[in-house]
């Protein structure tokens, strides 16, 4: 039996049911240490400027430390966990996977622990787009993330872009393990499913035509998300009068979107994990118009709940779930003409549509938390 460390920076709805599917497996002794109990609990989310608790069941089914963390404000400070180096230290694992990698002075304990130990240790996070090294800060950035990679024992991959970034650090793809960025595919699929007349029901709670063509934005509403750039598309499409905006989600920018006066915009705030399948499954279509996504697991939500998506070219899951002209249109970030017209055509083409979301459904259902598995398996096998 082999005994794995995930040291995670705090508990994150997306990844506790992998946990869960990797602690069944026999030949793995799972112990997963948690740099903070945010997520398990109530906590201010400062982009949606709201305190929130999930409301589905978490920290279950596998062996978990929360670490007493020391850390303030942003960045690398927010998390200072002293206790992640005799975890390890003294936990005789044959490897750790640094969840977020190196972005906390926590995760560079975790890394000299593992040096220190002489143990194994994979980083994974959800990184990809290098930035240019067009100035000293950017370069003494770059220098200090490949010192790191030079340090790691391999990488755990989520995604094409993800693994390419590694590669550009000087990460060696023969140390590349694949961990795909994946949700609870199983429980959207199956949630989002409606008794006859409940759809129309759902739309009709918010003031939406059962036969308008709905484009669904889910995500903080916030700048870098960029949903100002939906509206100003929205408003000029040609087929606007059928089809219908919801923006799901708070933050900053939510003022002024009430503000919008326009028929066919809908705020409908946030919306908790228990209800989230069937409010993608009561529109027709998704956009993510953010102008830099590192990953993006609200895609993976809305294919699994069968919808096609439309997003910009900084979206890091492009090229493994997004693939143009399959499932998914991609647009260059900020330009809310090409926007128009991707909604335009999936408005106006109803069979287009309903291909485009069958495929969704096609490559999410193999983009899964088995794939995980199997990728942390392979690597312990290493």
């Amino acid at each position: 039996m082999k005994r794995l460390a995930i040291v995670a920076s705090h508990v994150i709805q997306y990844q506790d049911p992998f946990f869960r599917l990797l602690a069944k497996e026999p030949d793995i002794d799972l112990t997963v240490l948690y740099c903070s109990p945010a997520g398990a609990e109530t906590y201010r989310d400062e982009d949606m400027k709201t305190s929130l608790r999930w409301d589905i069941d978490l920290l279950q089914g596998y062996r978990y430390v929360t670490l007493r963390n020391f850390g303030f404000g942003d960045g690398y400070t927010r998390l200072i966990n002293p206790g992640v180096i005799p975890a390890i230290l003294f936990g005789r694992y044959d490897a750790a996977i640094l969840m977020f990698g190196w972005g906390s002075i926590s995760a560079l304990l975790a890394i000299a622990a593992c040096r220190m130990s002489q143990t194994p240790f994979f980083l994974y996070g959800d990184s990809s787009f290098p930035p240019p090294e067009s100035s000293w800060r950017a370069k003494l950035r770059a220098t200090f993330i490949r010192a790191i990679f030079r340090l790691a024992s391999g990488f755990m991959n989520s995604g094409a872009l993800n693994a390419a970034y590694y590669r550009h650090y000087g990460g060696d793809p023969k140390t590349f393990f694949l961990l795909p960025w994946a949700v609870d595919n199983e429980r959207f699929v199956h949630e989002s499913r409606f008794a006859t007349g409940e759809r129309d029901e759902l739309r009709a709670k918010y003031g939406i035509a059962r036969d308008r063509v709905v484009f669904l934005f889910s995500a903080k509403l916030v700048p870098r998300k960029d949903p100002l750039t939906l509206v100003r598309a929205f408003q000029r499409m040609r087929h606007r009068d059928r089809a219908a905006v919801v923006f799901m989600g708070d933050g900053e920018l939510r003022s002024r979107l009430e503000q919008q006066t326009m028929e066919g915009v809908h705020v409908i705030g946030f919306i908790n994990q228990r209800d989230l399948p069937r409010h993608y499954a009561m529109c027709d279509a998704f956009v993510l118009p953010s102008l830099y996504e590192p990953r993006g697991a609200v895609i993976n939500e809305a294919m699994a709940c069968g919808l096609p998506v439309i997003v910009t070219d900084r979206c890091g899951s492009i090229g493994d779930i997004v693939l143009e002209g399959e499932n998914a249109f991609i647009y260059p970030a900020g330009d809310a003409d090409a926007l128009a017209a991707c909604m335009d055509r999936l408005t106006s083409e109803d069979a287009l549509r309903g291909r485009m979301a069958r495929r969704s459904r096609e490559i999410i259902s193999t983009w899964d938390f088995a794939r995980g598995v199997e990728g942390v398996k392979a690597m312990l096998n290493r």
